[in-house]
């Protein structure tokens, strides 16, 4: 049997990755629209208009 460390998170890091790997199983075709989404909503967030 193989001794892997865990490396399951319940919350994702400071990026919003999970784990080893991050998390995100998005089609290379996508991510500029995945990354343009993530950071429109990183603004947003910090907006306390939009809470």
């Amino acid at each position: 049997m193989n001794e892997l460390p865990n490396t399951f998170r319940n919350q994702p890091d400071e990026r919003g990755h999970f784990g080893q790997f991050g998390g995100r199983y998005v089609a290379e075709t996508l991510m500029p629209l995945i990354l343009d989404l993530e950071k429109e909503y990183r603004k947003a967030k910090a907006d306390p208009a939009f809470a």
